[in-house]
C-alpha cells in the first residue's frame, strides 16, 4: 500500500468522516504536521543530504543551503585528501582562532546563524567542501498533476496563480508544457472540469477540460505509510476536538508506527549482519 496526495486526502476525510469546508481547506496543514512529527521524530537517510561547494581564501564562513536543518559532517579536499573538519561549539572555535587573520588549513567549525557556519582556523587557500546535513524533503502536499484546457487566450506562466471560475479552487503553477496544458500543484480541493481558469499574474484564460491523475509518491507515503496516516489523523483529530479515546487510539498507533520506523532508520539503515550481527529484540 501507498499513498498519493490525493489518495492520502481522501483518506483522511473517510476516517473522519468529515467533508466541512474549512477541514478540506486544511488537509494540507494537517498532512505537513503529520510529516513533521516523523521528520523530528526518527533519523532515516531519507532526511539526510551532500552537497559540494567551495571554501573561499580568508573567508572564515561558508554558506548553508537554504533547506539545512542541522549538520551531520563537514569535510575538505586537501591535497586530494578528504580531511573531515571537527564540530565545535561556537565559543570554541572563536577562542581557537581569535584572530580572523589568522590563517591554516581549517581544522574546526561550529554553526555561526541561521545562514553560515565559521571555520577556524581561517582558510589559508581555496578547498573542495562536501556537507552533510539534515533537511526537509519536499512534502507530499506539494504534488503536481496536469490541467488541459480549450480556448486558451493569453499564456499561463510559471508561478502564475490559477483560479477556477465555478469552483474557486486556486493553486501555483509550476510549469506550462504547452499553450493547452499546465502542471500545477494538486489543490486541497477539486477543480471542475467545463469550468473557467483564469491566470491571477498573466491574465490568461482557458475552459478545463480535463485534470491528470495524481501519481507523485514520497518515501513517507510508499515506506512509512501506516506512520504517515495515523499522524495526520492526530492532526485531523486535534482540529475537530475529537473524542479524547480515538485520540489516544491514534497516538498509539502512531507510536508503534514510528518505533518500527526508527528500528530502520536507527539500527538496519547504518548496520549490516556481516559486521554487526541480526537486530534482535528481547523476548518478553
Amino acid at each position: 500500500m501507498s499513498f498519493t496526495y490525493t489518495t492520502l486526502k481522501n483518506a483522511l476525510q473517510d476516517y473522519t468522516q468529515n467533508t466541512e469546508d474549512s477541514f478540506v481547506s486544511n488537509m494540507p496543514l494537517f498532512i505537513r504536521l503529520g510529516e513533521e512529527r516523523i521528520l523530528k521524530s526518527v533519523q532515516l537517510n531519507l532526511f539526510q543530504k551532500n552537497v559540494s561547494g567551495v571554501v573561499t581564501v580568508n573567508n572564515k564562513f561558508l554558506a548553508l543551503p537554504l533547506d539545512f536543518l542541522a549538520s551531520l559532517s563537514l569535510s575538505i579536499t586537501n591535497s586530494n585528501n578528504i580531511e573531515f573538519l571537527e564540530f565545535k561549539s561556537l565559543e570554541f572555535v572563536q577562542t581557537v582562532n581569535p584572530n580572523s587573520a589568522t590563517t591554516g588549513t581549517p581544522r574546526y567549525y561550529a554553526q555561526f546563524d541561521l545562514d553560515n557556519v565559521i571555520l577556524a582556523p581561517t582558510p589559508n587557500s581555496s578547498y573542495t567542501a562536501t556537507l552533510s546535513y539534515f533537511y526537509r524533503p519536499t512534502s507530499i502536499t506539494k504534488s503536481q498533476f496536469v490541467l488541459t484546457m480549450t480556448s486558451v487566450s493569453g499564456v499561463f506562466t510559471a508561478e502564475d496563480t490559477i483560479t477556477g471560475g465555478t469552483s474557486g479552487e486556486t493553486t501555483e503553477v509550476k510549469t506550462v508544457p504547452s499553450a493547452t496544458t499546465i502542471d500545477v500543484i494538486i489543490p486541497s480541493g477539486t477543480f471542475t472540469v467545463g469550468e473557467t481558469i483564469t491566470g491571477s499574474s498573466s491574465g490568461a484564460t482557458g475552459t478545463l477540460s480535463s485534470i491528470g491523475s495524481d501519481s507523485t509518491l514520497s518515501w513517507l507515503s510508499e515506506n512509512a505509510e501506516v506512520a504517515l496516516l495515523y499522524g495526520c489523523l492526530l492532526e485531523c483529530y486535534t482540529y475537530m476536538k475529537g473524542e479524547p479515546d480515538l485520540i489516544q487510539l491514534y497516538n498509539a498507533r502512531l507510536t508503534d508506527a514510528l518505533s518500527r520506523l526508527k528500528n530502520l532508520g536507527e539500527a538496519q539503515e547504518v548496520s549490516d549482519e556481516y559486521t554487526s550481527g541480526q537486530i534482535r529484540k528481547a523476548k518478553t
